[in-house]
């Protein structure tokens, strides 16, 4: 009897710094009773992936699941593929760093009783160097989208087989998953991807079908849980597809001791579809979409969609600076702490890939990500005191400050601002706040992905999506990016609504225009001469408990000069304030902790919360990534005042 090999695989992932709550709401919807289902039906196998934050997540909470995987593995049920430990997306880190995150999740599941030889690619990100790396690391096989394959040329028709792919004379094998069934697994009934798979059989004994996709579809998506536990979808799954005699089940390491792979193939960079969408700058990414569902419209994406190619992973960088500065500070501690067991762990950590992109996902949107990288970057911190560099690559030296306590990082060229301040003590970076920006989808209420219609539940890639209109009202865009000691010349009409809602015009370049600057011991002197008749000097103290800063403004007009920092503060703000004050206290249980602003004169002060819209699998999150604290002077002539913040 004619028979299609069938591969099913999930991907298992909590990112690092996700609340307690949302790995045990995961571990109980989706992770546990997968695993338990799977016991009741000895015949069905799985290759599964979990990633290292989970891992660490069930040895300390949920130890039995573990017991239960060891059980499947020795029965032959289950194959463990492995990735980076900390699911880094491994394209993005250095060689060396790709190599140890594989070692420790091989020697994880060694410990299970496996020897792993597969490699589950993080957000299937490939690019052709990958192959050098892998094959060091022991990797026989590694697993990525069709689409990857149709970038290369190749028709859906030849993508039923894996193929190997070559670099430098180093060879590996490459599966393709199938992405009709990503959206038929576990969104439509059981019937539909029983057809499907039997619509595949054909004489070709070699040829396979390959599901692998994220754990979460299987009771953690919205509606999934009902759909897939409740109403009984993944028990009828497990018991059609292990007791059909057309559906030959199989794992990746049982089809590559039966069966060679296709030929040889060269893939180019690449992620799955959806990624190429999101990874294009917004403007961007709005035509694409359009440019899709055109070819939708006309019948034609299908066949001319091995030709519709976005923007690829790395474009993240470009896309949210603030990521690219976390990213390359990350880079920067990787290398100077190359030989430093105690850094290690902690800068591995620090390659969590979620709090660096966004997409269907938070993301880069969620503060408390972001948090959890920094914490781990300033606790694999090197002492290197004091320099002045390119930090983050982009054409322009950053002044690198260091004392014991702190680490303050400013772009001279980017109106002289302080963009990173660390506390060591702390753990915390204080500037870690996103900008507000327009996304493409705050217009497109549809992505540009493939849909398979009928019955069953949506995948969350299916989900129009609609603004509240609360949200839309309180919905501004930045046209600069947040940071500390960011100056501002104001019109002395403009009003806080006017100033926090970004309808208002700034009175000179000094917001964004570049400073002169001159380090010295502990701090920097930076200065501007900038709108005709104004300028502003600043001198900037590390000290043991914070800063100290030194203004000197001078204008020839009747103006309002501001000084505004924007710190991660995450306990809510529900509305903006407007006071007098010349001492504001920080008191924020959730980041950054207690801490004072103090100024040598009062001055009036305007504080609001820095608010995101971004769009999640649940809908849409409009999240405070901070609160703006800008301190106004009337401005006629030259002022002079010290502004000071101190860690409590």
């Amino acid at each position: 009897m004619e028979k299609i090999n069938f591969i099913f695989g999930i991907h298992n992932h909590q990112p690092l710094g996700n609340f307690g709550w949302v790995f045990e709401s995961a571990y109980e919807r989706a992770y546990r009773p997968f695993l338990e289902a799977l016991e009741e039906y000895p015949n069905m196998k799985a290759a599964i992936h979990i990633s290292g934050p989970l891992v660490e997540w069930i040895e300390e909470n949920r130890p039995e699941y573990f017991d239960l995987l060891r059980t499947l593995i020795k029965r032959g049920q289950v194959e463990l593929v492995v990735a980076g430990f900390y699911e880094p997306v491994l394209a993005a880190i250095p060689k060396e760093d790709r190599i140890e995150q594989i070692r420790l999740m091989k020697e994880w599941a060694k410990k299970l009783g496996y020897d792993a030889r597969g490699v589950w690619l993080t957000e299937r990100v490939w690019q052709p160097e990958l192959v050098k790396t892998l094959r060091e690391a022991g990797i026989e096989y590694v697993i990525v989208d069709d689409y990857h394959f149709m970038s290369a040329g190749l028709s859906k028709e030849e993508l039923f087989w894996p193929y190997y792919t070559e670099d430098g004379g180093e060879v590996i094998t490459v599966f393709p998953i199938d992405e009709k069934l990503r959206y038929l697994i576990p969104f439509r009934p059981v019937e539909k991807t029983i057809e499907y798979l039997h619509s595949l059989i054909d004489d070709d004994e070699s040829k396979v079908a390959v599901f692998h996709d994220d754990g979460e579809k299987f009771g953690v998506w919205p509606g999934t849980y009902e759909w897939v536990h409740e109403k009984g979808w993944l028990r009828e799954f497990f018991e059609r597809v292990s007791s059909d005699e057309r559906i030959n089940l199989m794992l990746y390491s049982e089809y590559l001791e039966r069966f060679r792979p296709k030929g040889l193939v060269y893939l180019p960079i690449a992620s799955y579809f959806e990624m190429s969408e999101w990874s294009l700058p917004a403007r961007q990414a709005k035509l694409f979409v359009e440019f899709v569902n055109r070819l939708k419209e006309r019948g034609e994406f299908e066949r001319y969609r091995v030709f519709v190619r976005g923007g690829i992973w790395k474009n993240f960088f470009f896309k949210y600076p603030e990521g690219n500065y976390m990213h390359k500070r990350m880079l920067m501690i990787s290398k100077l702490a190359r030989d430093k067991p105690e850094a290690r762990r902690f800068i591995l950590r620090a390659q969590c890939n979620d709090a660096y992109w966004h997409g269907v996902f938070g993301g880069i949107y969620l503060p408390h990500l972001r948090r959890a990288i920094w914490e781990n970057i300033i606790r694999a911190h090197v002492p290197i005191g004091s320099f002045v560099k390119d930090i983050d690559y982009d054409g322009r030296e950053e002044v690198y400050l260091e004392n014991e306590n702190f680490i303050a990082v400013f772009k001279p060229a980017y109106g002289g601002a302080l963009f990173e301040l660390s506390s060591k003590r702390k753990a915390v970076n204080y500037c870690d706040v996103l900008a507000r920006r327009w996304e493409h989808y705050h217009e497109v209420s549809e992505a540009a992905t493939p849909e398979e219609e009928g019955e069953g539940v949506a995948s969350i890639h299916e989900l129009g999506k609609k603004i509240p209109e609360e949200i839309r009202r309180e919905l501004a865009y930045d046209n600069h990016l947040r940071a500390l000691l960011q100056d501002h010349f104001l019109s002395p009409e403009t009003t806080l609504d006017d100033y926090r809602l970004a309808r208002y015009e700034e009175l000179g370049d000094f917001l964004t225009g570049p400073y002169n600057y001159e380090p010295f011991e502990n701090g920097v002197t930076l200065w501007r001469d900038g709108y005709p008749g104004r300028r502003v000097e600043k001198s900037f103290r590390l000290t043991e408990d914070g800063f100290v800063v030194d203004y000197r403004v001078k204008s020839d007009a009747k103006v309002l000069f501001g000084v505004e920092l924007n710190l991660a503060v995450h306990s809510v703000m529900e509305k903006p304030e407007e006071f007098e004050a010349d001492r504001v206290e920080i008191d924020d249980t959730y980041a950054i902790g207690k801490a004072v602003i103090e100024l040598d004169k009062r001055a009036r002060v305007w504080k609001y919360p820095i608010k995101t819209l971004s769009q999640s699998e649940s809908g849409w999150d409009f999240i405070q990534q901070g609160v703006s604290y800008t301190f106004l002077f009337p401005l006629d002539g030259e002022l002079r005042f010290r502004l000071r913040f101190r860690e409590l």
